[in-house]
């Protein structure tokens, strides 16, 4: 559930006692949270050696920051910063120098962009529907996905795909059908709740049809292959368990062309997003 936000608007921090010592402190420090633009609502923020803790969240109405018992030598103090109060942004994370006695953003938007944002790892059930029942019977499959922001906002993404599947034929003359898919689409996200969202994503592809299959009818059956193009989409609904997993579940729809005519498929994919 992370968004992303240029560099430049990111959080600057003023000290609100400049004289008052943070090195080991058991007393609470008091900050004021100052964003570099107007349209950030709100920021949650917690502090330690690693963001594993609970976030706590504050408006832009009362920009107070408090710290509780905040050690510089060894603590950090992890932000992010929201411009709707749903969607939160990436961490920064900010360390006091005592030498200086001012606070300074070490990650971040700062680093090199990453070229794959979250990889997803699925599985997917499809029947058929229309003229598809006639060979058809269900198709079984697997998928690893692989997803990038196309804006800074992390709304629209792109993705690449590949996939396995196979499946029973409901023809005498094959045996068993098996399929390759290779994908690349884009998909834009929604948020419905704090750790909800709703993704359509469409994609375009090759499929690779692997079939057990007795053409020439001489009762020896053999491998054949043929390739369709395809299209690919889905409404996914992702439910954040933590800032790294995600569970993705879609219902799935699949339409394949081949000699004049259309295959659909039709059915659900779920799975585990990792978030890099």
């Amino acid at each position: 559930m992370v968004f992303r936000l240029r560099t430049s608007a990111c959080l600057g921090l003023l000290l609100l006692m400049s004289s008052l010592s943070i090195f080991g402190s058991e007393n609470p420090t008091y900050l004021l949270v100052k964003p570099a633009t107007e349209t950030v609502q709100a920021i949650r923020y917690q502090s330690g050696a690693s963001p594993t803790g609970p976030w706590i969240e504050m408006d832009m109405s009362t920009p107070t920051l408090v710290l509780q018992e905040f050690d510089s030598l060894h603590d950090r103090l992890y932000i992010q910063q929201s411009e709707d109060k749903l969607s939160w942004s990436n961490s920064y994370e900010y360390r006091y120098d005592l030498a200086t006695e001012s606070w300074t953003m070490h990650s971040g938007e700062t680093g090199n962009p990453k070229l794959i944002d979250s990889l997803d790892i699925k599985l997917y059930g499809l029947y058929p529907v229309f003229k598809s029942t006639t060979c058809y019977s269900h198709v079984l499959g697997a998928a690893l996905k692989m997803n990038f922001s196309l804006d800074n906002q992390n709304r629209l993404s792109g993705y690449g795909e590949i996939a396995y599947s196979k499946g029973p034929s409901n023809t005498d003359w094959v045996e068993s059908m098996q399929a390759v898919n290779m994908s690349v689409g884009i998909g834009y996200r929604f948020d419905l709740a704090d750790k909800l969202q709703v993704i359509p994503e469409l994609g375009y592809g090759l499929v690779l049809h692997l079939l057990d299959a007795d053409f020439d009818e001489d009762g020896t059956s053999t491998l054949e292959t043929f390739l369709d193009q395809q299209v690919r989409f889905s409404l996914n609904l992702s439910y954040a368990l933590t800032e790294t997993y995600e569970l993705i579940v879609a219902p799935l729809g699949v339409l394949f062309f081949e000699k004049g005519s259309v295959g659909t498929l039709l059915g659900l994919h779920a799975g585990l997003r990792f978030n890099f």
